[in-house]
């Protein structure tokens, strides 16, 4: 019996090292081809939860290829699928609690796009003319049964077993840092209820260096850099409100609306850890004032000068945000559409600017963006950044004021219309 034993397992590292090999090529066919011969490798060894672990990992990597819907979502089923075989296999690895948290994740977030296509779905076929692919059904229960809150709960398992089996202060459990990252990002998404554990969870040393890491990216202008690495530092110390403060400033940075719906839920974060943190008004009223809701712009602004009243930073916001709520709510969103429209032309431009295209690039140029409101009160707090500037492909972009001239011109149409037809509607 041994003999048997012993021989299964040679097989067992033998197709082991072949789906090594396989996964190292890093394409479609070869995860495909990784995942047989692990599943080969576990039926020589059972046992061992490494086989499912890296066939979690296989099926991780070809969700992250898959566009097709059902398909993407099936596959982070079955990572889920391989992940939960893993850690009942061996209850004590962190690593498997790695791998369960993110592929769960990972079905959460495939769900939720499979159900908005779907949703967005008019016709019987899909947008490729084949017809709408359904997820497997034999996977529908996996896929049901998935939450944020069992999410939550398996790293919060994991980090629990890191934390007992720490083996000195300085070299931390592997896969410490990843179910860290994975669960600030279920705060961020989600909300948890847990002050007490993740009172537990704080390591101010750990976050420290992260900041500094985020403040430089900041400095440079790498705002999507700067942004994780304060998510990184959030997660060895998510009751900081510094980081959620820098963390603001970079998603409006970004000059994105969805960004600046970061950039708001980030503030207000910051706002409820430290009520009296002038800095988180001025956070709030910049995300506002990119999601194009200048009144309430106008209000965070006046509530961060009642706690500071010399605040340079937030009397310009004021201003910046009252020069809006004065126009009529179809010019506020007239200006708002613009705005976007100018940020997008400006992010085109630098995708542009190192292609050699003869100087023949045609913009949707005129209509603006956000032009630079991420660099509000800075993280040194100074100055409103590039409010009014910002240039398109063939010349500069049109300023505020020639926005807002053409704003008022295009709201007054609309309501002469909407008056002309109200006037000749009606039958004989």
């Amino acid at each position: 019996m041994e003999i048997e034993d012993e021989t299964g397992k040679e097989k067992a590292a033998e197709a082991k090292a072949r789906g090594a090999a396989l996964y190292a090529k890093a394409d479609r066919e070869s995860y495909e081809a990784a995942i047989l011969a692990y599943a080969e490798a576990e039926t020589h060894d059972p046992t061992d939860h490494v086989f499912p672990s890296n066939i979690c990992a296989c099926h991780l990597e070809l969700c992250k290829l898959e566009y097709e819907p059902a398909k993407k979502l099936e596959h982070a089923a079955r990572a889920f699928v391989s992940a939960e075989r893993c850690s009942a296999l061996n209850a004590a690895w962190v690593k498997g609690y790695v791998r369960k948290a993110t592929a769960e994740w990972e079905v959460l977030s495939a769900a939720e796009k499979y159900a908005e296509r779907k949703e967005q779905r008019t016709e019987p076929l899909d947008y490729d003319g084949k017809p709408w692919a359904e997820p497997e059904p034999s996977l529908l229960p996996v896929i049901k049964a998935a939450s944020y809150a069992s999410c939550e709960a398996t790293c919060r398992a994991g980090l629990a077993i890191a934390a007992a089996g720490q083996r000195h202060p300085l070299i931390p459990e592997p896969g410490n840092a990843d179910l860290r990252l994975r669960l600030q990002l279920l705060r961020d998404h989600n909300g948890t209820d847990n002050e007490e554990a993740d009172r537990a969870l704080v390591d101010v040393d750990a976050a420290a260096p992260l900041k500094a890491e985020g403040n430089t990216a900041f400095a440079a202008k790498n705002y999507a850099d700067a942004a994780e690495k304060y998510t990184a530092a959030l997660s060895f110390n998510p009751f900081d409100h510094i980081f959620y403060s820098n963390r603001s400033a970079c998603y409006a940075g970004l000059e994105e609306e969805t960004q600046s719906a970061s950039a708001l839920r980030d503030a207000d974060r910051c706002i409820a850890l430290m009520p009296s943190f002038a800095k988180g008004h001025s956070r709030r009223s910049v995300a506002l004032f990119g999601l194009g809701r200048y009144k309430e712009a106008e209000e965070a602004a006046q509530a961060g000068l009642a706690l500071d009243p010399a605040s340079a930073p937030l009397k310009e916001l004021l201003a910046a945000a009252q020069l809006e709520t004065a126009e009529s709510e179809a010019v506020q969103k007239q200006m708002h559409q613009m705005r976007l429209g100018r940020a997008k032309d400006e992010k085109m431009k630098k995708m542009l600017s190192g292609l050699n295209l003869g100087g023949n690039v045609q913009m949707f140029n005129g209509l603006n963006g956000l032009n630079g409101l991420g660099g509000l009160g800075g993280l040194g707090g100074n100055g409103m950044g590039n409010l009014f500037g910002g240039g398109g492909m063939q010349g500069p972009a049109q300023t505020d004021e020639q926005m807002r001239q053409m704003a008022r011109a295009m709201a007054g149409a609309t309501a002469a219309a909407d008056t002309s037809g109200g006037e000749g509607g009606g039958g004989s």
